[in-house]
């Protein structure tokens, strides 16, 4: 799969993203976070890590034919550069003393969204050519219909693995998520994946996990992350967001994207047509009624902030800012990741290192030693602020 294709066919991915965007999930690495999920790009810490500019020339695979070679640590020698380069280094890059495993660590809750990061966590295996020795579900739901797509994703792959945890309240997130750390070893390096995350720019795991490694200064390091409320700014601010709006009718209602007897609407970047909304449309209090709708760029025509007149003029540098509680932001973020996916315009998320000064920063994907974790206990039943504000501040190390 080429880092300018969606795991699943576009106008699949992108009315499956849409649906998700509603729901505040993350694009992911770049990661997209589901898509309106996690971008992963290259952080570390919330802190980026430079990496080459994507659109340079696009990675050759290797023929599926042709004889592979696994390196020191189990890696394949595979593209692992943005720009088509193969990486040598991560071939033959061993892990340092005192770190015997790296391990994919995800909190499983919603079916859906897992169904697509799979491709991406076999894919970065390292029996396929990644750095995961395996990857460690962490089961948090008691949805009959996840546990069924649980057990099939666990009879699919040898490395991958459960973990069970007792959650007190009938939802995934009130009973707290300190207890899902309890079965972490010391010597195993992790990296924490939500389950909302459905793309990953392919130097993303590579990335964060050597900086992490490289950097004993730095306690948590983060991938780069699309729909992130702070990191929602940062885009914006890099501009990386596209002007887009809800496609609406004469009366500003929202248009279904598929009406009955028509053939389904075109959700490819490259063929969406200009909006072309109500003069004085406004998405104060609109809401699209459970319409399933696309979004559509807006024609500049020569006009100057075009973004004023669009929901990421509201984002602000805040982890629980406008860019977490309103939905609207996310749907335009992903829709403007789909244009520069398409478009190869990926660097326009890059950045060089950002650290957050203690300021909490979300944990969607994360490179974490465990035991820095194991440190960290106690952890709290709001683990994003104990792992991002409270331990880096205790310990006097970045993030």
């Amino acid at each position: 799969m080429k880092p300018s294709d969606l795991p699943t066919s576009y106008s699949r991915a992108a009315a499956r993203a849409l649906n998700c965007t509603r729901g505040h999930i993350g694009l992911c690495a770049i990661i997209l976070m589901l898509m309106m999920s996690t971008l992963v790009w290259r952080q570390r810490d919330l802190v980026a890590v430079k990496l080459p500019v994507m659109e340079q020339r696009p990675p050759t695979t290797l023929d599926s034919k042709a004889p592979t070679i696994a390196g020191i640590n189990g890696t394949l020698d595979r593209f692992w550069s943005s720009n088509g380069e193969s990486v040598q280094d991560l071939v033959h890059w061993s892990k340092p003393k005192g770190v015997d495993k790296i391990m994919g660590l995800v909190f499983y809750g919603r079916r859906q969204s897992v169904s697509i990061l799979d491709c991406y966590l076999k894919r970065n295996l390292a029996k396929n050519g990644g750095l995961l020795d395996g990857v460690i579900f962490v089961e948090r739901t008691k949805d009959p219909h996840d546990l069924a797509l649980l057990k099939k994703l666990l009879e699919s792959e040898s490395s991958y693995e459960k973990w069970s945890v007792e959650m007190s309240g009938d939802d995934n997130f009130s009973s707290g998520f300190g207890n899902s750390y309890d079965r972490v070893e010391d010597h195993v390096m992790y990296v924490k994946i939500d389950d909302d995350i459905v793309f990953m720019e392919d130097t993303v795991i590579p990335s964060i996990v050597k900086k992490r490694l490289e950097h004993p200064e730095y306690y948590i390091v983060s991938a780069n992350v699309v729909n992130q409320p702070l990191l929602s700014w940062v885009h914006w601010n890099l501009g990386a967001i596209r002007p887009y709006l809800p496609e609406v009718d004469s009366e500003g209602k929202a248009m279904p994207s598929k009406q009955s007897g028509q053939k389904p609407l075109d959700w490819n970047p490259s063929n969406l047509p200009p909006w072309n909304g109500p003069e004085g449309f406004s998405l104060d209090n609109w809401e699209p009624n459970d319409t399933t709708h696309r979004w559509l760029p807006l024609d500049k025509g020569g006009k100057d902030h075009i973004l004023d007149t669009t929901p990421i003029e509201a984002t602000e540098y805040h982890p629980m800012g406008r860019g977490w509680t309103q939905w609207t932001i996310g749907a335009q973020e992903h829709f403007s990741f789909f244009e520069n996916l398409w478009k190869k315009k990926l660097s326009a998320y890059k950045f060089e290192t950002w650290d957050f000064q203690y300021e909490r920063m979300g944990i969607q994907f994360v490179a974490l030693l465990g035991r820095d974790i194991n440190r960290a206990k106690p952890i709290e039943a709001d683990d994003e602020n104990h792992f991002s504000c409270n331990m880096p501040r205790a310990l006097g190390r970045r993030k």
